[in-house]
């Protein structure tokens, strides 16, 4: 996927690394905004977490791929 594709408005699958060195997140649900940050949805056991990460602690975004509605319903499931 051309990174020009990349849109704020939608939701993608990714893996994350961030630069602490603390998290290497795969298969995350991720959106890019607000500006400057970059939100992550977690799944654990029953529970939904959200985090944001300012982009400047983001190292990668890789394997990134979009999801579309029923996508993401099955993965917060």
């Amino acid at each position: 996927m051309d990174v020009t594709t990349v849109n704020d408005r939608h939701l993608y699958q990714a893996r994350v690394l961030l630069r602490d060195g603390r998290a290497d997140l795969l298969g995350r649900i991720v959106r890019f905004g607000p500006p400057g940050w970059l939100t992550v949805v977690e799944r654990r056991a029953d529970d939904i977490e959200i985090e944001l990460y300012p982009t400047s602690q983001v190292l990668s975004v890789t394997e990134l791929r979009e999801v579309d509605a029923a996508g993401v319903d099955s993965y917060t499931r």
